[in-house]
């Protein structure tokens, strides 16, 4: 969501678009996760857009039926057929992360003045404000992208969650077995490319209670690495960065951030449609599986054309598509321009 936000705030900041706010606050639905995952905007005081920003393929269908456009994160063409005539009003929105404005944010102090109770009033008004960044991480755009090191050595880094299938008491069975199998994939990699490439490679599980108790071996060597400042200093460093898929197969924010960072990437094969010429051996390589996982990141290791070639692409890539302003705007011409 946040990136929906930074991207109609950079708009409006350049001076592109004219943007106005209101904040409603919908106590009815304080709980529900899939209706705090839309943000509705309105264009020329008519047209109506819907920005739908959950990780699975389904389309709600209440939005739907009351947008001009919407927007969807997780793309899925095949789901759609079930639509009818209302499957041509959606499109993909494109790689999703979090990244704030650089500049403070009258907009955001706004909804956090409407939305948020308690002490999370105060943090919410004083992270727009932008005046405690040496003390408290924000990914801000400016410490969130960089370009290509096309000098750096070869290094690999694979930093990943793994989730507890049991920590929700009522979660179906085939929940459950999703996660841990995306858990078994992420492990087995990990293994594999400890083995393979020894100290040029640097992963593990976070450090979590579940990742201890169950996946000890594969941890992160240090667990202050896991902290996002720590991440986003150590990712720098690495040329080529492996992705692979998150819940109900969707595309996870790391993928954008390696977008961001200009990195040579190795992910699963992914099931959703991108926006713009994002192709496979042009911004990435692809892996069904862990064994084919290290095969291409050697590939990479070993082919600095190759993987100069693919973090140059993927820098070109950022700004068209990738930039909150950029991804944004693009929506904007869809709509605007059917």
């Amino acid at each position: 969501m946040q990136q929906i936000y930074t991207g109609f705030f950079l708009l409006h900041k350049s001076g592109l678009i004219d943007l106005e706010q209101t904040v409603i606050k919908d106590k009815k639905n304080k709980n529900n996760q899939s209706k705090q995952q839309h943000i509705c905007v309105i264009i020329n005081d008519g047209m109506k857009l819907y920005y739908d920003m959950k990780d699975g393929w389904g389309i709600d269908k209440e939005f739907l039926s009351d947008s001009d456009y919407y927007f969807k994160r997780s793309y899925s063409p095949v789901h759609l057929k079930n639509l009818g005539d209302q499957q041509k009003k959606v499109f993909p929105y494109g790689l999703n992360y979090r990244v704030f404005p650089s500049a403070m944010d009258r907009f955001a102090l706004q909804r956090n003045l409407i939305l948020s109770d308690g002490i999370q009033k105060i943090t919410g008004v004083v992270k727009p404000l932008n005046i405690f960044n040496r003390f408290r991480f924000t990914p801000r755009i400016n410490i969130m992208q960089s370009l290509p090191d096309y000098t750096a050595n070869p290094k690999i880094l694979f930093m990943v969650k793994a989730y507890d299938p049991y920590v929700t008491p009522d979660r179906p069975k085939e929940k459950i077995e999703e996660r841990i199998q995306i858990n078994e994939t992420r492990a087995s990699c990990i293994k594999m490319l400890r083995s393979e490439f020894g100290d040029r490679f640097y992963g593990g599980f976070y450090h979590t209670d579940y990742s201890e108790n169950n996946y000890r071996d594969c941890l992160m060597p240090d667990k202050k690495m896991s902290l996002q400042r720590n991440y986003i200093n150590l990712l720098k460093s690495f040329p080529i960065c492996i992705a692979n898929s998150g819940l109900h197969g969707s595309i996870g924010w790391k993928f954008a951030e390696y977008i961001a960072f200009s990195k040579a990437i190795v992910t699963e094969k992914m099931d959703y449609e991108i926006t713009g010429s994002l192709e496979k051996g042009k911004n990435y390589l692809e892996f069904r599986s862990p064994e084919e996982c290290v095969e291409k990141a050697s590939i990479l290791f070993t082919d600095k054309k190759l993987r100069n070639e693919i973090m140059t692409n993927n820098v070109k890539y950022y700004q068209s598509y990738v930039r909150p302003d950029s991804l944004i705007l693009n929506t904007l011409l869809t709509a605007l321009s059917k």
